[in-house]
C-alpha cells in the first residue's frame, strides 16, 4: 500500500495542472454503475475498475450468447471446451470451471455449487433480455463474498416498465445455427411485466459430437404497492439437450449420445425506496439444476483391447455422472445517506447450497454448504476532491474457515474529469463442493477399483491480497474516455491435486495493467480499445499457473453508421499463448488466438414497427485451435468460420 500512496502522491502535481475537460458534473460519458460499491455512482468516480457492456454494444456485437460479450473486457479470456461449452476467465489461472469468479444475475450468485464455476451455455436468458453487464476487474470480496476472487460479473436484465410491446428475433445460418426468441412487455392494473421464451441451437464443432439446444422461458414482473414500495418477482426455466462422446473411440457405447439438463430459479424482492440514497430491500431466491448423463461402454473398445483371450467377452461399464444442485438464500440490504458527505450500505445474507451426485461423491445423500455473511461499506467525501471508500465482509461457511475480506480505496479528482484511484483489498475463494467432498472411482471388471480422486476435506480457502492504482479521465466535447490501472495480486494457497487429494499448495504473484479507451470522433462512429498485460511468478508445486496467464490480450470494437439506414460493426480479440489448467496431459501451450466478428445490418421502416436484418460472420479469420486437449487424447477443438442471418421485429 505504501507504494500505491507514493505513486499517487507523485501524480497529484501533474494532474493539478491539467485542464478541466468535463463540462459539468451531470455531463459525462461515463455511465452510472452499481456493482463497484453497491451504491449508484459514476463509473469515473467508482472505487473499483469497472467495465460496462451496454445495450448498444450487445446489439452491435454479433454475439449469440453472453459469454462472447466478455471479449470486450480487458484481460478476459473466452475459450471453448467444445463448440457449445464457453469458458470465461478474467485473467486465466483456471480450467473449464472458473471457480474464482463471482457471476451474478440481477445481483444473485448463479455459479454452480458443485464445480464452483459458471455454466454459461445453460443461462436461461437471451441477449434480448440483457440491459447491460457490469464487470469488476479485480477482487471485490468485501462486497460480494469470497468467490469474488478474481472479479465480479453482474448481468442486469431489462426492467419491465422500460420494455413495452413485443419483439421477435433470431439467427439462422451455418453450423446448424437456429436461434429464436420472443418477448413481450406490458402492464395490467398496478403490475408491469416482461416475459420471454427462446431457443439457442448449433451443431458445435465438426471434430466433436457437441451439438446443443437450449430452450428457456422467463418472467419478470413488478407490482407497485405505493410511491415507495414495490414487489418484484422473477422466474426462469431452462431445458438443455447436448451431444457428448468421442467420434474416434470404437464401439456403439461411446458413439455420440445425449445428456439432458433441467434448470429453474425464482427470485422475490420487496423494495422500499424513499430516495436513491435511502432504500432497503429484502429478497428470497431459489435455484436448482439437474444434469442427467449415463451411458454404457465396453471397456475393450474404450481402451483398444483385443477381443481375444481374457478379453473375449465384453467388459461392460456404466458411466453415470448425474448430479443435482440446489441453492436457497435470503438477503437484506439497506442504503443510507448519513449526511451530505457520507453514504453507507450494509447487508446480511444466509444461504444453503446442496449437491447430490452418487458418481462424484460416492453417496446418494446430499452434501450441503451453509453460509452466513454480513457486509458494510462507507463512502466519505472528505472534500470536493478527495473521497474515501471502505468496505468489509465477514462470512462463516461450513466449507472453510471464517473469511474476513476488507477493502480500502481512495479517489482523488484534482480537476473535473480527471480521477486517480488507489486501493488495497483482501479476498478468499471458498472450496467447491467437489474439492471438499470428492470421492469418485471406477470399479472396472478384471482390474478392480480405480480411485481417481478422494478428498480428505482438509482443503481450505485460497487467499489473495490485491493492490491497485488507477486513472480515469473524460473529455466530454469529443466523447473520449480513458480508464487505466496498474495492479499487483498476490495469491496464496491455491489448490492442486496431491496423491488424488485436493490441497492448498501454490503461491502465485501477478502484476500488470489494463486500459479501456472509448471514443466517438463523429456522429455515427464509435470506437473502443481494451488492452491488458500481465507478468506471472508461480511456485507451480501442483499446477501450471506460470503458463496459464496470457502475457497480453487486446480487443477492439468499431461501430459505424452507414447511409441508407445501414450500419457496420467489427469486434476483434487477440489472446496471446497460454495453457488452460485442465487442458490435457502434456501441458501443451495453446497458441495465440485471433478472433474476429463482422456484422452488416439494415434497419427497415415498417410504419410504426421497427425491423432489422443483419449478416454476421463469426471467427472471420478462420481456423484456430481452441481450449481442450483431453485426458484420453481427444482431438483439438477446431472452430471454423461461420455466417448467419440475424433478424428482429419490434411491434
Amino acid at each position: 500500500m505504501n507504494n500505491l500512496v507514493r505513486s499517487l502522491a507523485a501524480l497529484v502535481p501533474v494532474l493539478s495542472i491539467l485542464p478541466s475537460w468535463a463540462q459539468d458534473a451531470d455531463s459525462t460519458d461515463f455511465p452510472v454503475v452499481l456493482t463497484a460499491s453497491r451504491m449508484k455512482q459514476s463509473q469515473l468516480r467508482a472505487p473499483s475498475a469497472v467495465t460496462v457492456i451496454d445495450r448498444a454494444m450487445i446489439e452491435k456485437s454479433g454475439a449469440r450468447q453472453i459469454a462472447d460479450l466478455m471479449r470486450f473486457v480487458p484481460g478476459a479470456v473466452v475459450g471453448y471446451n467444445d463448440g457449445n461449452w464457453p469458458v470465461v476467465s478474467l485473467r486465466g489461472m483456471s480450467g473449464v470451471y472458473v471457480s474464482a469468479l463471482q457471476v451474478l444475475l440481477d445481483g444473485v450468485s448463479v455459479y454452480t455449487p458443485l464445480w464452483g464455476g459458471m455454466q454459461w451455455a445453460d443461462l436461461p436468458i437471451g441477449l434480448d433480455d440483457v440491459e447491460r453487464i457490469e464487470v469488476i476487474r479485480g477482487p471485490n470480496a468485501a462486497l460480494f463474498g469470497p468467490n469474488a476472487f478474481s472479479g465480479v460479473i453482474n448481468i442486469i436484465t431489462r426492467e419491465p416498465a422500460a420494455d413495452r410491446g413485443s419483439r421477435i428475433s433470431g439467427n439462422m445460418g451455418q453450423g446448424g445455427t437456429a436461434d429464436i426468441a420472443y418477448s413481450h412487455g406490458g402492464s395490467a392494473a398496478d403490475w408491469t411485466y416482461r416475459a420471454s421464451i427462446g431457443q439457442r441451437a448449433t451443431n458445435g464443432y465438426t471434430s466433436r459430437p457437441d451439438s446443443q439446444r437450449l430452450s428457456y422461458a422467463n418472467l419478470r414482473a413488478e407490482y407497485r404497492i405505493d410511491g415507495s414500495n414495490a414487489l418484484q418477482l422473477t422466474s426462469r426455466l431452462s431445458n438443455v439437450e447436448k451431444d457428448v462422446g468421442d467420434y474416434r473411440i470404437k464401439g456403439d457405447a461411446m458413439e455420440p449420445h445425449t445428456e439432458y439438463g433441467r434448470g429453474m430459479d425464482f427470485q422475490m424482492r420487496w423494495t422500499r425506496a424513499e430516495s436513491a440514497d435511502n432504500e432497503f430491500w429484502l429478497q428470497y431466491y431459489h435455484q436448482q439444476f439437474r444434469r442427467m448423463n449415463h451411458v454404457g461402454v465396453d471397456l475393450r473398445d474404450t481402451f483398444s483391447l483385443p477381443h481375444v483371450g481374457p478379453f473375449a467377452n465384453p467388459l461392460p461399464y456404466l458411466i453415470d455422472i448425474d448430479f443435482e444442485n440446489q441453492r436457497d438464500g435470503v438477503e437484506f440490504q439497506q442504503t443510507l445517506r448519513l449526511s451530505q458527505d457520507l453514504r453507507s450500505v450494509w447487508g446480511l445474507e444466509s444461504r444453503r447450497d446442496s449437491v447430490v451426485s452418487s458418481r462424484l461423491m460416492a453417496t446418494r445423500s446430499e452434501k450441503t454448504g451453509l453460509l452466513t455473511r454480513g457486509f458494510a461499506s462507507l463512502e466519505w467525501q472528505m472534500d470536493p476532491q478527495w473521497t474515501l471508500h471502505t468496505a468489509a465482509m465477514v462470512e462463516r461457511n461450513t466449507l472453510a474457515s471464517t473469511a474476513w475480506s476488507p477493502k480500502v480505496a481512495l479517489t482523488y479528482e484534482p480537476v473535473s474529469g480527471h480521477v486517480l484511484r488507489a486501493s488495497v483489498s483482501r479476498a478468499q475463494r471458498t472450496p467447491t463442493m467437489l474439492e471438499k467432498y470428492a470421492n469418485y472411482y471406477y470399479d472396472v471388471p478384471m482390474f478392480g477399483r480405480i480411485q481417481y480422486r478422494q478428498s480428505t476435506g482438509v482443503v481450505d480457502s485460497e487467499s489473495a491480497v490485491s493492490q491497485e492504482l488507477g486513472y480515469a479521465f473524460e473529455y466530454t466535447p469529443a466523447h473520449l474516455t480513458l480508464d487505466m490501472r496498474w495492479f499487483r495480486d498476490r495469491y496464496r494457497g491455491l489448490t492442486g491435486m496431491v496423491n488424488k487429494d485436493i490441497v492448498n499448495q501454490d503461491d502465485v504473484d501477478v502484476e500488470g495493467g489494463d486500459l479501456t479507451l472509448r471514443w466517438e470522433p463523429m456522429d455515427g462512429t464509435r470506437l473502443r480499445l481494451a488492452y491488458a498485460g500481465n507478468q506471472v511468478k508461480s511456485t507451480d508445486l501442483g499446477g501450471a499457473y506460470s503458463i496459464s496467464v496470457p502475457s497480453n490480450t487486446l480487443s477492439m470494437f468499431w461501430d459505424q453508421t452507414l447511409p441508407q439506414t445501414m450500419d457496420f460493426s467489427l469486434n476483434y480479440q487477440r489472446v496471446s499463448k497460454m495453457f488452460w489448467l485442465d487442458a490435457g496431459q502434456k501441458k501443451r501451450i495453446m497458441p495465440a488466438i485471433d478472433y474476429l466478428n463482422l456484422r452488416l445490418a439494415k434497419r427497415l421502416n415498417l410504419g410504426p414497427n421497427r425491423a432489422e436484418l443483419a449478416w454476421v460472420m463469426q471467427n472471420a479469420l478462420g481456423h484456430h485451435r481452441e481450449y481442450y486437449l483431453g485426458i484420453l487424447g481427444t482431438p483439438d477443438n477446431i472452430p471454423t468460420r461461420t455466417s448467419f442471418i440475424h433478424f428482429s421485429l419490434e411491434y
